[in-house]
C-alpha cells in the first residue's frame, strides 16, 4: 500500500516563548482517515500478542501437570517473555529507527505467532522455554515498532488517546486468554488453545506488509522534506546520551516502572489472595481475576488520556499531573482493597486502584513521543520497555512471592512488626496445601510503589514544557551532523 499524500505545514521559527507553549505545541493538522485504520490494525496485533503473553499463565496448571514442571519452572516460563523483550527492546528499537517499520512489524507478528503455534507443539521443558523467549522477542518488536508508527501519525492533542487505545488491547487480550483459555483447554486440549492463539498472528504478518510506512515526525506540523532530512542523517551519539538523561523522558520511565511493580505483584497473587484471605473457590479466584482488574485498566487507560489531552492542550504538564494524582490516589484504594476481613465495597476499591495505576500508560509514552526526536523514538520506547518490564513487570511477582513466605513464618509474625500486621488484617493462610502465606502483608509493601510513582511524575511536571519545545525547535531546524555519520534511509 503506497503511502497517502499530505499537505505540509510549514513551522520553522525560532524556540517558542513559555508564554506561548500551549498554542504552540497544539497541532491542528486534520489526522487523515487512513490513521483510524492503522490504529485498529495496530490494536489487533497487540491484542494476539497479549493473548499469546497470557495464556501460558492461564494454562499453567494443565501444563505443569503434563509437562511434569517444578514450580519454579513454571515461574520461570511465565516471566521468560517479559525478560526476553527487556533485552531485546533497546536494539530492535535502534532498527526501527532506521528501516522500514512494516517489515519489522510482520517479523514481529510472526514471531509472537509462530510462538504460540510452537508452544501447543513442545513436548519437552527446553523447546517451551525456547518458544516463551520467541513471545518475548515478538512482542517486543511488534510492540516498539508500533507504538513509533502512532507517534507519527497522530498529533499531540490525541496521540494519549490513540496510544491508550493501542494499549487497550492489552488487558482486553489478557482477559480472553484468562477467561477462554481454560475452558477450551478443557474441552480439547492445552496445546488446542494456544494453536488457536498463534495461527491468526500468522495471517496477520502478512497483511501487515501492506501497511505505510509514515515519514518519522509527521504528525510535528514540520515539512515533510525538512524531516526526511533529519530521518536521513540520523541521531549521533551525543543525542542518545541527552535523550537518557531528559528529565521527562526518565521520570515518565520511572513512573511507569513503579507502577508496572503494583500491577505485576497484584496480578500474579490476586488469585491467592481471594482464595486464602477471601475463601472464594478456585473457580470463582480465577473468574474474578481474568475480568475485573482488565475492566478496571480499561477504564483507567481512556480516563486518564482523555483527561491529560484535554488539560494539556492549555498545559502540557498535564501529562504527568493526572498520572500522578492517579497514582497518588490509588495508594489509600490499595490499601483499603488488601486489608482487614472481607467488606462489601473492597471489589469496588479494587477496580479503583488498578483503574488508578493504569491512568499513566497513555500519557507517559505521549511524553516519550514530546521530548524525543522522530528519529529517535525507536529507542526511547525499546528503552522504557525495557526498564519497564526488567526492574517492573519481570521480578515483582517472585518478590511478593519471597514476601508472603517470609510473612507466613510463624517467628516473624510472632515479633512486634508481625503482630502489627496481624493487627490490620494480613494474617498467614494456607492455600493449596502449601506452607503458610501471608500474601496481604506482601501487597501492602508494594502500596509504596504506587506513592513513588505519584512522586516521580510530580517531579517531571515542571520539565516537559521546556523540554517539548526544544524537541520541536531541533527539530524545525536544520540538521548539522556531517554526512559522515548518517543513517541508512529507510525508503
Amino acid at each position: 500500500m503506497s503511502q497517502p499524500s499530505h499537505e505540509p505545514i510549514a513551522g520553522d521559527g525560532p524556540p517558542p516563548r513559555r508564554a506561548d507553549l500551549p498554542s504552540r505545541l497544539s497541532n491542528p493538522r486534520p489526522i487523515p482517515w487512513w490513521t483510524w485504520g492503522l490504529l485498529g490494525f495496530l490494536f489487533l496485533a497487540n491484542l494476539l500478542a497479549s493473548m499469546d503473553r497470557w495464556l501460558f499463565p492461564a494454562l499453567a496448571l494443565p501444563i505443569g501437570r503434563e509437562l511434569d514442571l517444578w514450580d519454579d519452572q513454571a515461574d520461570w516460563l511465565e516471566a521468560l517473555p517479559l525478560v526476553a523483550a527487556a533485552l531485546w527492546a533497546p536494539t530492535l528499537g535502534y532498527f526501527a529507527d532506521r528501516v522500514r517499520r512494516p517489515r519489522l512489524l510482520a517479523l514481529g507478528i510472526a514471531a509472537f505467532g509462530l510462538a504460540g503455534v510452537a508452544s501447543g507443539l513442545a513436548a519437552t521443558y527446553p523447546a517451551l522455554q525456547r518458544a516463551r523467549a520467541l513471545v518475548g522477542l515478538g512482542t517486543a518488536t511488534a510492540g516498539v515498532v508500533s507504538l513509533t508508527m502512532l507517534m507519527d501519525v497522530f498529533p499531540r492533542t490525541v496521540r494519549a488517546r490513540a496510544l491508550a487505545v493501542y494499549f487497550l488491547a492489552g488487558p482486553v487480550g489478557a482477559a480472553l486468554a484468562l477467561c477462554l483459555g481454560p475452558p477450551l483447554a478443557h474441552a480439547t486440549t492445552w496445546q488446542t488453545a494456544f494453536l488457536a492463539a498463534g495461527a491468526p498472528a500468522l495471517v496477520l504478518a502478512l497483511a501487515s506488509l501492506t501497511l505505510p510506512d509514515p515519514v518519522r515526525g509527521l504528525s510535528e506540523g514540520v515539512p515533510v522534506a525538512q524531516l526526511r532530512r533529519h530521518e536521513s542523517f540520523g541521531p549521533s551519539a551525543e543525542d542518545y546520551v541527552d535523550l537518557m538523561v531528559n528529565s521527562s523522558f526518565t521520570y515518565s520511565v520511572f513512573g511507569l516502572t513503579f507502577t508496572a511493580f503494583a500491577i505485576s505483584a497484584l496480578t500474579a497473587w490476586l488469585p491467592t489472595f481471594l482464595m486464602g484471605a477471601r475463601g472464594l473457590p478456585e473457580p470463582v479466584a480465577a473468574t474474578f481475576t481474568g475480568t475485573l482488574p482488565p475492566a478496571a485498566a480499561a477504564v483507567g487507560l481512556l480516563i486518564g488520556a482523555w483527561l491529560a489531552d484535554r488539560w494539556g492542550r492549555t498545559d502540557p504538564r498535564a501529562y504527568f499531573l493526572i498520572p500522578a494524582l492517579a497514582a497518588a490516589a490509588a495508594v489509600p484504594c490499595w490499601l483499603v482493597a488488601f486489608l482487614g476481613p472481607s467488606r462489601p465495597w473492597q471489589p469496588a476499591a479494587l477496580f479503583a486502584t488498578v483503574a488508578l495505576a493504569s491512568v499513566n500508560l497513555g500519557p507517559c509514552f505521549a511524553i516519550l513521543a514530546s521530548v524525543a526526536a522522530p528519529n529517535m523514538r525507536g529507542v526511547a520506547c525499546g528503552a522504557a520497555v525495557a526498564v519497564v518490564q526488567l526492574l517492573g513487570d519481570a521480578w515483582a511477582p517472585r518478590l511478593t512471592g519471597w514476601a508472603a513466605e517470609s510473612f507466613g513464618q510463624p517467628d516473624l509474625m510472632a515479633t512486634t512488626f508481625g503482630r502489627v500486621l496481624a493487627m490490620i488484617g494480613a494474617n498467614p493462610q494456607v492455600v493449596g496445601g502449601r506452607s503458610p502465606e501471608n500474601v496481604a502483608a506482601a501487597l501492602l509493601f508494594a502500596a509504596p510503589t504506587l506513592a513513588a510513582a505519584g512522586f516521580v511524575l510530580l517531579a517531571g511536571a515542571r520539565h516537559l514544557p521546556r523540554e517539548a519545545a526544544l524537541m520541536l525547535a531541533n527539530l524545525r531546524a536544520a540538521p548539522t551532523r556531517s554526512s559522515a555519520g548518517r543513517a541508512a534511509d529507510p525508503n
